[in-house]
């Protein structure tokens, strides 16, 4: 039995402009398991979007970085000042451009994707540095690289009193993968990257929040929740 649903927001119950889905929304508010956000996005703008949808304040925000137990219980799991170093050194190579964002975040840097990102993922490799670059395809991200949404669903799992594989996990986009690995159960939207359809038990006919609407009705009408 799924305990819990971790889920991805952009591309997953959003579409490429950024507009919920109205049938992702009415999915969520039929659930009668806890949804937990998990996004590159914001602590700030995951805690909106959890306010909006109606789901609890157990959030993971920034990839991992963040996340969010409670209304007033928010834990740091990266380490800002490798994100910072590792921009700076870059921004020397790179035309780097960062989101007007930055002053929301706590870990993660957040680039418009203007750049060459092999190359930079390339550079940071040959150079050692303990960050990743991460194109979430609305972004990219300088990480610390001992992070990631699967770290971050662990924390969640663990102060919840559930296992990770009692979790499903739907997603999108490659920085899903994390989660994935350790969920029991794990879905993808048709928009998603090759390489997440890869690896998920299920992959959906329809695209962004009609996506996660489907799955989530193939999950109840297999009783998995």
């Amino acid at each position: 039995m799924i305990r819990a649903i971790a889920v991805d927001i952009d591309g997953t119950l959003n579409d490429q402009n950024r507009v919920l889905c109205a049938s992702a929304i009415e999915a969520i508010r039929s659930l009668k398991v806890p949804v937990v956000l998990t996004t590159g996005n914001t602590h700030c703008f995951t805690r909106t979007v959890s306010v909006l949808l109606g789901t609890p304040r157990i959030f993971i925000a920034e990839n991992g970085g963040v996340v969010s137990h409670s209304e007033n219980e928010m834990e740091i799991l990266a380490d800002p000042a490798v994100c910072q170093e590792a921009y700076r050194q870059l921004s020397l190579v790179f035309p780097l451009e960062v989101y007007n964002s930055f002053r929301y975040r706590f870990t993660d840097i957040a680039l418009k994707r203007n750049f060459d990102i092999l190359e930079a993922s390339r550079y940071v490799k040959a150079h050692n540095l303990p960050v990743d670059i991460l194109d979430t395809t609305y972004a990219v991200h300088i990480k610390d690289k001992r992070v990631d949404k699967g770290t971050g669903l662990q924390s969640v799992a663990k102060r919840m009193g559930i296992g990770p594989e009692e979790f499903a996990a739907v997603g999108d986009s490659i920085s899903d993968i994390p989660m994935f690995k350790i969920a029991g159960f794990k879905a993808s939207v048709n928009n998603a990257d090759p390489d997440l359809k890869a690896i998920s038990d299920y992959v959906a006919k329809a695209s962004y929040g009609q996506g996660f609407a489907e799955i989530v009705n193939y999950m109840g009408e297999r009783r998995m929740l």
